[in-house]
């Protein structure tokens, strides 16, 4: 007897674990997804915060709203374009003429000092010291080769955003476009400079795309450049060199090699085992090239975020109980503690149209292994629409490490009987008509 009371109690706790949670699944990923191959754990942070800390909190919080406008697209790469070049160089150098290459008259010149511990009182050399040579040779001082002379006081007061020491001109109308020279005397043989030419107005820039929108430790990035001219005139490289520079100030080469239609490109395996420091990682190349209008030079920079897999979702999801509303538990394996977060956009059923009507953020704090996050979304979102429901554009973030570790732009579908079995529509919403989220 008492054998049959225990089997029948153990039944009837499975019956009711059936009814208040309900399994669902997490769709396949799409081309374009983010997601983990395998957790692993960062190295750790110098003087890390405690747990408790601000930043650091250990208290579950869960969000959600209304929004008919929270429909993403697809996340695509961002795509750099540069106009620009710049160059380091020395005193000696620029006592010799440093060229300067431009492809449309009027180009602007920045001279920035890096040496800002030098002894001498005015860092920045000013524009009525430097002398531009053309290409025949001649050198014309700064009433006939500039125009437009912007000194290191009067950046300072006009509160421009350049660093101490920089001056600036506009090259003369009337020098046209080519090559140059620009000298300078009396300075420091091994003090730095640095160059940069602007061409605002150029028809030819430097383009540079990532592969991906977001890098995860151990994926391939993969760089795509080319030299586009607006006039559909063909412009090619002679050289493109570069290196990609981590958040904690490491250095890894990139050898760009020729490409399908002129471009160039370059791959590498993404290292971000590194104490964490704030910021993106970022591409700096340089290139030069052969256009139309003369010989190029451009410099550019990409940034784009790599983080740490310290988790990722197990692809295991139920449906709870949610006082008639949404409630998806999403299942996390974590390679190490911290405080991880869901978030998503919930599409409804509207006049038979998948539509947006909400938005849900949850943020827990979890323990290596196998954890839960619940996003919710609040009963008052079921009165814009009706089932087929599904949750897109979900993302895992590690918050105290500030990483996208996963993304998936479809995720979940939630079938209306299936949700009304765990999670029934009160009354007040279930005589309700669908109403458009405003």
């Amino acid at each position: 007897m008492q054998i049959m009371q225990m089997k029948l109690s153990m039944m009837a706790a499975a019956l009711a674990a059936c009814v208040s949670a309900s399994a669902v699944e997490l769709l396949p990923k799409q081309a374009g997804d983010l997601e983990p191959v395998a957790v692993a754990a960062a190295k750790p942070v110098q003087q890390a915060a405690k747990a408790g800390a601000p930043g650091q909190s250990r208290e579950p919080v869960a969000m959600s709203w209304a929004s008919s406008d929270a429909g993403m697209a697809a996340a695509m790469p961002h795509e750099a374009e540069s106009r620009e070049s710049y160059v380091i160089v020395t005193g000696a150098e620029l006592a010799k003429g440093v060229p300067l290459n431009t492809t449309v008259p009027r180009a602007v010149v920045r001279v920035q000092a890096l040496d800002t511990s030098s002894p001498r009182s005015n860092l920045a050399i000013h524009p009525q010291s430097m002398t531009v040579i053309d290409k025949a040779g001649r050198a014309h001082g700064p009433a006939e080769a500039m125009e437009s002379l912007v000194t290191d006081d009067k950046l300072a007061k006009a509160d421009m955003p350049f660093a101490p020491g920089t001056s600036a001109f506009r090259l003369h109308q009337d020098m046209g476009a080519g090559q140059f020279k620009l000298r300078a005397d009396n300075l420091g043989e091994n003090e730095r400079f640095l160059i940069n030419v602007v061409e605002p107005d150029s028809p030819v820039s430097l383009t540079m795309q990532a592969g991906a929108a977001a890098y995860l430790h151990g994926q391939q990035l993969s760089l795509t450049s080319e030299l586009r001219s607006k006039d559909g005139s063909k412009s090619v490289f002679s050289k493109l060199e570069g290196y990609v520079m981590s958040p904690a100030g490491r250095r890894f080469p990139l050898t760009f090699k020729n490409g399908a239609g002129g471009r160039m490109t370059a791959q590498l395996a993404l290292d971000a085992d590194e104490e964490l420091a704030p910021g993106l990682w970022e591409v700096h190349a340089h290139g030069q090239g052969k256009a139309k209008q003369g010989d190029v030079m451009r410099s550019l920079r990409l940034a784009f975020p790599v983080a740490m897999p310290t988790a990722k979702l197990d692809r295991k999801v139920a449906l709870a109980e949610h006082a008639g509303g949404i409630a998806v538990n999403f299942g996390v394996e974590a390679a190490q503690a911290g405080r991880y977060e869901v978030r998503g956009v919930l599409y409804g059923t509207v006049q038979g149209v998948l539509k947006p009507i909400g938005v849900a953020h949850a943020a827990q704090w979890l323990e290596p292994g196998s954890g839960t996050i619940a996003m919710t979304f609040a009963p008052e979102l079921r009165a814009a629409a009706t089932g087929p429901y599904e949750i897109r554009e979900l993302f895992l973030l590690d918050q105290g490490r500030l990483g996208v570790l996963q993304r998936q732009q479809r995720a979940v579908v939630i079938d209306e009987r299936e949700l009304a079995r765990v999670s029934p529509r009160p009354e007040k919403l279930a005589t309700a008509a669908p109403q458009r989220v405003k």
